[in-house]
């Protein structure tokens, strides 16, 4: 390999952090540099899940399983291997051995056992960014040449990927207009990463989390009042913001305690860019949180818009959000337990509901936040 065929592809390297189809073009290059007939395997690995998210232009699906059985066999065999070394999966376990584990059974059933190298770019907790190449063991080994040159190029690959980051963090997190909007809206709202980390809270979600109870924010991430709690709010956050195999995820409805008072509502849900192969750390996860005790900031012209309730249905809707029942609703609204009666009967015909949580789950989704941000199915979760 020539000079000037290293800086063309060093170049392609820095040209794929603002030109996103230039990445699987850089990485065919990668494999014709090291002679990886077989391709290149590019995403983030997760050595507790063993799921994984790959990018992988020369072979098909069947790559994902692949690409998460090779990373499960290093992080197996290799303790704390070091980031941005050249891994060798012979310097780990023999070529006898290596071609009878299930992964290398499998390869060689389908389409023959393949000399493989790869490195870790970054690391994360248990996520990791990683790299494989592969070729036939007809076309031999990766020799100590290719091993040399692809450690000279891993450092242009790290930087390469902490640019994309960067770069993917200033057009996915909230514009300054996003802010201002955000920061208007009533609605508590934060966005936190897969280790429910914040990234960003709104001013009503800074009151939130400076009154403690509910939701709290500690050195190690966000923490509910009570530890089930704490461990199903991260378990939501993880399950949207962090690598996965279906890469659509779920969304899921919480109500996290507070002493004696009303539970505080928590709707989480998944935020993609689009690059799911490199930003499973990003902030992905976005909160919506709502204090039934103060349900009224829900304003009446939203819900009379939305859902052609009259004043009278709106404001009943409005304290019916309260969560503290029919006969609470019409006390407050001073009115008679039958006349509250027939508002909710109208409140579902004209939204399409049966139940009062179906009620309040679809009014919480219909903020005008939430119909910018979110997506996604909710599940509720009592």
């Amino acid at each position: 390999m020539g000079v000037r065929d290293l800086s063309e592809f060093v170049g392609l390297i820095y040209d794929s952090v603002v030109d996103r189809s230039a990445c699987p073009v850089m990485l065919c290059r990668l494999a014709d540099l090291l002679g990886a007939a077989s391709g290149v395997q590019f995403g983030t690995y997760d050595s507790t899940t063993h799921l994984a998210v790959v990018l992988a232009p020369r072979q098909g699906p069947e790559a994902l399983h692949r690409f998460s059985e090779y990373w499960a066999a290093v992080s197996r065999r290799a303790s704390n291997p070091a980031v941005g070394a050249v891994i060798v999966p012979e310097s780990l376990i023999s070529h006898e051995d290596h071609d009878r584990t299930n992964f290398f059974e499998e390869r060689s059933n389908t389409r023959g056992a393949e000399a493989m190298m790869g490195t870790i770019l970054s690391t994360d907790g248990p996520i990791s960014t990683v790299m494989s190449v592969s070729r036939p063991h007809s076309k031999g080994s990766f020799d100590p040449t290719e091993i040399e040159l692809f450690a000279i190029l891993i450092p242009h690959l790290q930087r390469g990927l902490q640019m994309l980051r960067m770069h993917l963090a200033a057009l996915g997190g909230p514009r300054t207009s996003s802010v201002e909007m955000l920061n208007r809206f009533p609605q508590a709202v934060i966005l936190a990463d897969a280790l429910a980390r914040v990234i960003f809270a709104n001013r009503a979600a800074e009151r939130v989390l400076g009154a403690g109870g509910a939701l709290s924010l500690e050195h190690d991430g966000l923490r509910a009042e009570t530890l089930g709690e704490t461990r199903l709010l991260r378990q939501a956050i993880a399950n949207c913001a962090g690598p996965r195999s279906e890469l659509d995820g779920t969304g899921r409805r919480l109500r996290l305690s507070r002493g004696h008072r009303t539970p505080l509502t928590v709707l989480v849900v998944p935020h993609r860019s689009g690059i799911h192969w490199v930003d499973a750390l990003r902030p992905t996860a976005i909160l919506f949180m709502t204090d039934p005790e103060q349900a009224a900031e829900v304003r009446s012209e939203w819900l009379r818009e939305d859902f052609g309730l009259t004043a009278a249905e709106a404001g009943f809707t409005r304290e019916i959000l309260k969560a503290d029942g029919l006969r609470a609703a019409a006390d407050r609204l001073g009115i008679s337990l039958t006349t509250a009666r027939t508002h909710l009967a109208r409140v579902f015909d004209k939204t399409g509901t049966r139940r009062q949580a179906e009620l309040v789950r679809l009014i919480l989704q219909s903020q005008p936040a939430v119909r910018e941000i979110a997506g996604g199915p909710i599940r509720d979760t009592a």
